[in-house]
This record gives structure tokens, C-alpha cells and sequence, in this order.
């Protein structure tokens, strides 16, 4: 049986006591206005910045057969490798599409 001491209520939380305002702090702005800008930069892609993981990650929002997550920890490894991913997708969407490797699989 848990047991609830209603009658003494201590501390900040009382009733009837004043709130007290909680400061909101924006963490690694300048590494989160980056990432919003690689995301207005690079479409088809959603870019945030983790404040815990200190990393860029960047989530392909084009259909894909499997889900397709970057990470990086700068912008600049992170735009190599959403690069890579896209040159990567294209070819094996032309792969599956181009005649000749359609004749190929016959």
C-alpha cells in the first residue's frame, strides 16, 4: 500500500506558494542554425543536430528500400556523405532501370 502525506506539503511546490520562473536555455545554437540551414540547402533531406550526441544527422525523406541515417560531427563530413548516399541511390536506380542491365538479367 503506498501511503500520501497530504496534510504537510514542503518546499517550492506548496500549495498556494508562487511559481517560480524556469530559465529556457537554446543549447549548441550556432550547431543547430547550421543544421537548419543544411536542411533549407539540401532537399530531401531532414537535417537535425543532436545536443546530447554532439552530432549532424540527416535522415533521406526520398523513398528508399531501408531507412538511410547520417551522422557526422561536422557539417562538412555530413554534405560528403549525404553526397555519396545520393550518388550511390541514383546509380542503383539506374542499375535496375537501364536496358541494358534489364537484357543483362535475361
Amino acid at each position: 500500500m503506498i501511503r500520501r502525506c497530504l496534510a504537510r506539503s514542503r518546499g517550492r511546490h506548496r500549495d498556494g506558494a508562487a511559481t517560480a520562473p524556469v530559465p529556457q536555455y537554446t543549447w549548441d545554437h550556432e550547431a543547430r542554425a547550421e543544421a537548419a540551414m543544411l536542411e533549407i540547402t539540401w532537399p530531401g533531406w531532414s537535417v537535425l543536430y543532436g545536443t546530447g550526441s554532439r552530432l549532424f544527422h540527416a535522415i533521406a525523406t526520398w523513398p528508399t528500400p531501408e531507412p538511410l541515417l547520417i551522422c557526422d560531427r561536422t557539417v562538412e563530413g555530413l554534405k560528403t556523405q549525404m553526397r555519396e548516399a545520393e550518388t550511390t541511390s541514383l546509380v542503383r536506380r539506374w542499375e535496375l532501370t537501364s536496358p541494358s542491365a534489364i537484357t543483362s538479367r535475361r
